[in-house]
């Protein structure tokens, strides 16, 4: 067994890269520039609407779509043609260098093309397309491992991972400028601005007491009784706790965030559906209503509804229990919360988030100092 798999770690073949690599075409150069084209015109239909939706949700002004929006998208298919381009160019170097293909060759090629293409991004993108090729990465290893049995998965694990991962996102979202730029913008979507962290954010009733615009409330400690638990029912159908920054009850503001999220993840993924049909629909158009009722739509609805109606009932729950606000709430709010995955698991979503967290923890020990800063890591 050790010597049949010393032999699959060595092994190698005898070949061009005209019998290999480019068998459409014998002429190396013919392949690199078709592939190079053909990469960018397909990119272009890629990153098109890409950035469409990414401009009207940052609400680019008119100025950005008559002089960025155009060069944006043909830098990035340039990118992306030229890593496309650059792989197989690399191959038939290396090929003719040594005559033969080995095993490492595609990592070897790989990188190359990937350092090329990358100096031609965009310098603000290139973070982001590492963290998401890093986590592809991960996930295609992982898989890799799984297939050969050397790692064995449990069920709903990726849901656990992204429990533990939503309760960071919401811990950093509770602290004033924990989150920046479009992670910022999305939880703060999701989740409202009373969630949002302030300066001076851990709040009590004796901090707040002399606030005009916060009602007096008894400050006294008191242990978890029969009584404080009939006066939370009661705040979750008539009121609201007086450190609670939304306008009506508990109650309300948590079926509201529910309803509101679930409508948009229900319209979001029977959009998805519908397109992923489009063909289908435009030969039987009566198929678009079921396509716009399907079930499986409800899966999306029902993660991103109950994952807004769980962290804000808990966050709520907390601060009539303890007559605090902190944003220690948001660790078991976001843990609880990030359950919901049950409706919509998806190890890509998972990993994606956890490598991303990992990143936004790293540049902040950096900043405070505790961690070097690692130039070009990107």
């Amino acid at each position: 067994l050790v010597k049949s798999k010393m032999a699959v770690w060595s092994k190698s073949l005898k070949a061009n890269c005209y019998e290999i690599g480019h068998t459409w075409t014998p002429s190396c150069t013919k392949a690199i520039l078709e592939i190079l084209l053909g990469g960018i015109v397909e990119s272009v239909k890629i990153y098109t609407p890409v950035y469409v939706v990414t401009a009207l949700a940052r609400r680019r002004s008119k100025r950005y779509w008559l002089r960025h929006f155009v060069p944006e998208v043909f830098q990035s298919a340039v990118f992306l043609g030229t890593n496309a381009g650059a792989f197989i160019g690399s191959f038939c170097l290396l090929n003719k260098l040594t005559g033969m293909c080995y095993w490492h060759n595609g990592v070897v090629c790989g990188t190359a093309a990937s350092l090329l293409a990358i100096s031609i991004e965009r310098s603000d993108r290139r973070g982001l397309l590492a963290v998401y090729m890093f986590n592809v990465a991960l996930e295609t290893l992982f898989n890799m491992a799984v297939a050969r049995g050397l790692v064995r998965t449990r069920k709903h694990i990726e849901v656990l991972l992204f429990s533990f991962t939503a309760a960071g996102y919401a811990y950093l979202f509770r602290c004033f400028g924990g989150l920046r730029g479009i992670f910022l913008q999305g939880v703060r979507f999701l989740l409202g601005t009373e969630e949002a962290g302030r300066p001076g954010d851990s709040r009590s009733l004796e901090s707040e007491a002399n606030t005009p615009a916060v009602q007096r409330q008894d400050a006294r400690r008191e242990n978890f009784t029969f009584s404080r638990l009939v006066r939370f029912l009661k705040a979750c159908l008539v009121q609201k706790h007086a450190l609670c920054l939304h306008q009506h009850s508990c109650g309300r503001y948590c079926v509201q965030g529910c309803a509101r999220m679930f409508g948009i993840g229900y319209v979001a993924q029977a959009a998805i559906t519908v397109l992923s049909s489009i063909r289908t629909v435009v030969r039987t158009p009566s198929r678009l209503l079921s396509c716009i009722a399907n079930k499986n739509n409800l899966a999306l609805g029902a993660f991103l509804g109950g994952f807004v109606g769980i962290f804000k009932f808990v966050s709520c729950f907390l601060r009539w229990l303890r007559d605090q606000d902190s944003e220690i709430h948001a660790l078991p709010a976001g843990f609880l919360a990030g359950l919901c995955m049950f409706f919509y698991p998806s190890w890509s979503i998972s990993l994606y988030l956890t490598v991303k967290l990992g990143e936004l923890l790293y540049m902040k020990g950096v900043e405070a100092g505790y961690l070097p800063c690692i130039t070009h890591a990107d």
